[in-house]
């Protein structure tokens, strides 16, 4: 499938001896003669670049993922390429390489639009999420959750799983403070659960009781809280 889709891409038709130009690539022109012509248009090879990255975008908008890689293999890293590739890897939900093509595109120089940045706060979660629960690599997971962090630093579910991967760490007095802010911006009782945990590390007992009831509140069958509650209260 991948074959025919790419022979189509640089099949050329009886024109396709003129020298196109990046001018002639983002003309306004119907999209499959725009996709032709930024695919084998001649120039710098940063016009190049720029000529892949928009015919990558249109096939990115088709679904066409595999064509969409193949025109921007080889190319020489920079915003645009890397900016393209991150967007290309998001939508296949292959996080790990989106947040990795995007911290590329920012070290770069990319100022992103606010699509951009959103996917970037969202990709590095994700990345930062897969770090910690699944390879437990808690270390990754904090560097994950702090670009995410970098790039919105209202994130709630980056604050709650970058203070997680602390306490994996024994780092609690700054998982307090990042579980405090999650808090404040509107956490849920997970937020809470985890606020009371780092309180009983830090030993302050009254805190982490009253989180643990906030716990129960919210979520009345946590058998985890509820059991820490009783075993706190419980005691002399």
């Amino acid at each position: 499938m991948f074959s025919i889709v790419f022979a189509a891409i640089v099949a050329a038709p009886a024109h396709a001896q003129v020298p196109f130009t990046l001018r002639d690539c983002l003309a306004d022109r119907d999209e499959d003669a725009r996709l032709h012509i930024c695919s084998i248009m001649s120039g710098t090879e940063e016009e190049k670049a720029l000529g892949a990255v928009e015919a990558s975008r249109i096939l990115r908008a088709r679904g066409e993922y595999d064509a969409a890689l193949a025109l921007l293999t080889g190319l020489w890293p920079g915003v645009s390429r890397d900016a393209e590739l991150g967007h290309i890897w998001f939508e296949q939900g292959d996080h790990r390489m989106a947040d990795f093509h995007f911290e590329m595109a920012l070290e770069y120089g990319l100022d992103p639009d606010r699509q951009t940045r959103e996917r970037m706060v969202i990709a590095a979660h994700m990345h930062g999420e897969e770090l910690q629960y699944s390879s437990e690599n808690f270390p990754g997971a904090i560097s994950a959750y702090s670009r995410a962090l970098a790039l919105n630093p209202d994130h709630a579910p980056a604050l709650l799983g970058l203070a997680e991967a602390l306490q994996r760490l024994d780092r609690h007095e700054e998982a307090l403070a990042d579980l405090d802010r999650a808090i404040a911006l509107g956490a849920d009782w997970t937020g809470y659960l985890l606020r009371a945990r780092t309180r009983q590390e830090l030993g302050d007992a009254a805190g982490a009781i009253a989180d643990f009831r906030r716990v129960l509140e919210e979520n009345p069958e946590h058998i985890g809280a509820r059991q820490a509650l009783a075993e706190m209260t419980a005691r002399p």
